[in-house]
Order: C-alpha cells, then sequence, then structure tokens
C-alpha cells in the first residue's frame, strides 16, 4: 500500500491512498448429480450419515446470461445470478483438464446486495438473459463435502459437491445408483428435456412444467 500528500496547502493535507490490486482467486467446483426417485428416503439416508443441516430447503431463481451468439455456451461458459437467502453473481469455466466421471469447473462468485442492480449491470455489459431455472434447495455439510438436495421442475436431484473421494465414498454410503449419475448442469439437463419433450419453452419454471409430468429416466444425459 502506498500513500500520497497533496502539498498544494499547507493548512490541508489531502492522503490519497493507492491499493494494490488483490489477485483474481478461483474456487475448483468438482460435483456430481444423481436423479432421485424417493426425496424422503435419500433425505433420511443423509441425516443417517450424521451431516448437519447447513442450509433448510430454500428457493432459488437462477437467471443464465450469454451473448447474442451464444459465446459462451459454445465456450462451456456461464454467468449465473442466483437469488435465495444471498444473491450471488458466478462465472465458470472449464478445467483445463477434462474430466469424465465428475462435473469440474473453474468457478467465481461474489456475493452483491441488490439483484435488479446486478442484473442491469450484467445487460449493460452486452448479456441478455439465456435461461432462467428454479429450484428448491437444501444444503448438508458431511466432512469436506456438501450434500445438496435439489427439487427442481423436472423433477429431484442430489448433488454431491467436494473431492473425488469423497464424492465416491458419499456415493456408497447413499446407496446412489450409477445408472442414475449425471455430470451435466441444470441448464444441459434442461435442454435435454426439452428436447425429449419437444417442450416450447425455454425456462425451467415451476409454471411452465406445472401440468407436464416428466420421467427422467428416458432421457439421455451425457
Amino acid at each position: 500500500m502506498m500513500h500520497t500528500v497533496d502539498k498544494q496547502t499547507p493548512s490541508a493535507r489531502l492522503i490519497t491512498t493507492f491499493r494494490e490490486p488483490r489477485p483474481l482467486m478461483s474456487y475448483e467446483e468438482i460435483e456430481v448429480k444423481f436423479i432421485v426417485d424417493d426425496v424422503t428416503t435419500i433425505r433420511q439416508r443423509i441425516i443417517g450419515l450424521e451431516a448437519s443441516l447447513h442450509h433448510p430447503k430454500t428457493y432459488e431463481d437462477n437467471w443464465c446470461f450469454d451473448t447474442p451468439d451464444h459465446r459462451l455456451q459454445q465456450e462451456d461458459r456461464l454467468l449465473r445470478l442466483r437469488r435465495d437467502h444471498r444473491v450471488l453473481l458466478t462465472y465458470k469455466e472449464p478445467p483445463l483438464t477434462a474430466d469424465n466421471e465428475f462435473k469440474v469447473r473453474q468457478e467465481y462468485e461474489i456475493e452483491v446486495n441488490d439483484f435488479e442492480q446486478a442484473r442491469a449491470l450484467v445487460e449493460k455489459l452486452g448479456f441478455s438473459p439465456s435461461l432462467r431455472y428454479e429450484k428448491y434447495r437444501e444444503t448438508f455439510r458431511y466432512g469436506e463435502t456438501e450434500i445438496l438436495l435439489d427439487e427442481t421442475p423436472l423433477g429431484a436431484f442430489i448433488e454431491i459437491e467436494g473431492p473425488r473421494e469423497s464424492i465416491d465414498t458419499i456415493t456408497r454410503q447413499l446407496e446412489l445408483d450409477d445408472v442414475n449419475r449425471i455430470t451435466a448442469s441444470y441448464g444441459e439437463i434442461f435442454e435435454v428435456v426439452r428436447t425429449t419433450y419437444d417442450l416450447p419453452f425455454r425456462d425451467m419454471t415451476f409454471d411452465n412444467f406445472r401440468d407436464l409430468a416428466i420421467d427422467l429416466h428416458i432421457c439421455q444425459f451425457t
């Protein structure tokens, strides 16, 4: 840190502080999802692990943004604004090394205090909404991992985030079937469902799916 003093007047001293920019910190997100057919049973198994409840079931409103030519989607990058008990602005990009068994992203995230102002800022920078998706999320912590139980308009999922070895261990402890394992994002999952069922809308909201019955097991996720 450096200080400079304004010497124009002997009676007044203006001290200006110049701060060195802090390095931009990223976080490697490692996760996997599973389709959940019985939410009650899975929740009981999570509680049986003595996982601690970090956040109770909370509504999430997620907005993804992209350029007019969908450049972020083409490059497997994500710009998202999320509103739940906080407002988070998140950017994700692929890792340097591909991983076929887990969903791995480099993640940059900040908390903001105004959803509408953050959305306006993102749109002023040339991005526009590309997808809105809603869900209810219950968050548990167990050792180094987070266990996320999600209820979405498409159905229920469990997401496990943490070190690869811990994810594999918890997968076995919760008796999760590998046939239900998914490494796709919710945007990618929704796009598969939308194509499979030839849906006319482009947002994953509860209102859009209110009168629809979706069987996730007939969808071909990669």
